[in-house]
């Protein structure tokens, strides 16, 4: 079915061999009462669990610790599903059966072809109990041999030795491009599917002799590719004209992690609620979240208070904004890890996670790879009243206006600089807890508009209320003069 593209995939890699035989497979096939899709049988014949490409946002479950996994779907039906892909507590599989409560009546459901779903395989909410869909790594509304050979290219992509990547939204002529280096795909479309067909991934490679991959999750506006050698990406990326980052090299090139080269020093905390108050009254909003009880109750919980900010940031912001770009974790999911972080926040395309401690004024930061380690990324109250800006901003419904100034420069902000004279800080604290964070915010023509420095991208975004004020805005700073 995809076994010649399962050992073409292979080939990127390692040539370590699977050990697992037929008998295996008819052994799980009789424990489980049902037989294999033959795309995963094939997975299980060609790639080892401890092959290298299974490092990043998923392992390939052993053979010997499949089991299946019941999850209510809607109201009425009972969808049973086995994983066989695992990243953190996280899980990908097909569906197997459904149990249809009304009617009493089970449906078998492994076909060929079967669909898949991604659910939490180690729940901690309710809320996650329920949980049935694609999350980080997609899978909704795909069939099990196309999902297998998407995420195993992007997979591979990233096991590369050397991989740098690129902002797609950012590259000129990205897709047009794509066409001419990396001409060629792993899965193949029908031309009378092209249509109706949805991928998850999107995964182009190059065959001999730079043989590089190029892998992407389709919502993300990142791409990876990786090769064999630095010089090998240096020298495509140079004729493409793509600006990159780093993520592996074998050189010595400086690699994009989530560490800041220069860690902040420890100071106390300041109340963010003035700030916040000033960011709801601009954007409209009421600003009610979370009730008192409801932190009260989740310092209980965690057997200590909230730091005073990140209490603030869940009173101010409503639920409904909690997924408008970066994913803020709700209370009531909140826990103290063994490290005694406590991951509040993840990055909106998962590369990244934000954590806490209940006793410090630090932000931490995590790359989401499997192996990463918590950095000291900033103080809490100046990271959580730019990212409070930032996921009002980006919220479709409140229509606010978010617009990158071209051609900044960071001396721009500089006593004689160019924005200088018509920046002010907010309520008189966000210069202060600037300190120690790579974002500060600022506020322009009396408040009509806010903005906002990313001294780590070097940028300079400001936020206004309608397009008017937008207008008038870059008139007064002659923003294209």
């Amino acid at each position: 079915m995809i076994s010649e593209e399962l050992k073409k995939i292979k080939s990127f890699g390692s040539s370590m061999e699977s050990s697992v035989t037929p008998e295996d497979i008819a052994s799980k096939e009789k424990e489980l009462g049902f037989m294999l899709p033959q795309a995963l049988q094939e997975l299980y014949l060609t790639f080892h669990p401890d092959d290298p490409a299974f490092t990043d946002k998923g392992n390939l479950i052993p053979l010997e610790e499949l089991k299946i996994y019941k999850r209510v779907y809607w109201t009425d039906t009972i969808i049973t599903i086995l994983p066989f892909c695992r990243h953190e507590r996280y899980g990908y599989g097909f569906e197997v059966s459904r149990y249809r409560k009304s009617k009493d009546t089970m449906s078998s459901n492994v076909p060929e072809d079967p669909q898949m779903w991604g659910l939490y395989v180690l729940p901690e909410t309710r809320r996650e109990e329920k949980h049935l869909e694609g999350r980080e790594v997609p899978c909704n509304q795909s069939k099990l041999s196309q999902w297998i050979m998407e995420w195993l290219g992007y997979q591979q992509t990233l096991a590369q030795p050397s991989v740098a990547a690129i902002n797609k939204d950012k590259a000129e002529s990205y897709w047009k491009k794509m066409r001419e280096h990396l001409p060629d795909t792993f899965y193949h479309v029908p031309p009378e599917q092209l249509s109706s067909h949805r991928t998850n991934f999107s995964v182009n490679f190059a065959k001999e002799p730079s043989r590089i991959l190029c892998g992407s999750v389709l919502y993300s506006e990142m791409a990876y590719f990786g090769g064999r050698t630095d010089e090998e990406l240096e020298q495509l990326m140079k004729q493409m004209g793509f600006k990159y980052v780093w993520m592996k090299s074998q050189d010595g090139h400086p690699v994009f992690n989530s560490a800041l080269p220069q860690p902040p020093q420890e100071r106390e905390l300041k109340s963010i609620a003035p700030v916040l108050q000033f960011l709801c009254k601009f954007a409209g909003i009421e600003g009610k979240g979370a009730k008192e009880e409801s932190i009260e109750r989740a310092g209980a919980r965690l057997g200590a208070s909230l730091p005073l900010p990140l209490e603030e940031f869940y009173h101010y912001l409503p639920g409904k904004f909690y997924c408008s770009y970066n994913v803020v974790r709700p209370l009531s999911g909140l826990k103290q890890a063994k490290d005694g972080k406590m991951n509040f926040l993840t990055e909106n395309q998962a590369m990244y996670h934000w954590a806490a401690g209940l006793n410090s004024p630090f932000l931490y930061r995590r790359a989401n790879d499997g192996v990463g380690e918590w950095n000291v990324y900033g103080i809490l109250d100046g990271f959580l009243a730019a990212e409070f800006l930032w996921a009002l901003a980006c919220d479709e419904k409140l229509n606010l206006i978010l617009w990158e100034l071209p051609d900044f420069e960071p001396s721009m902000l500089s006593e004689g600089g160019k924005l200088s004279p018509y920046l002010s800080s907010i309520a008189g604290i966000t210069d202060q807890i600037a300190t120690g964070n790579t974002r500060r915010l600022y506020q322009a023509m009396d408040g009509q508009a806010v903005g906002l420095y990313d001294s780590e991208e070097g940028t300079f975004w400001f936020v206004t209320k309608d397009e008017a004020t937008q207008e008038r805005l870059e008139a007064l700073v002659n923003i294209f003069g």
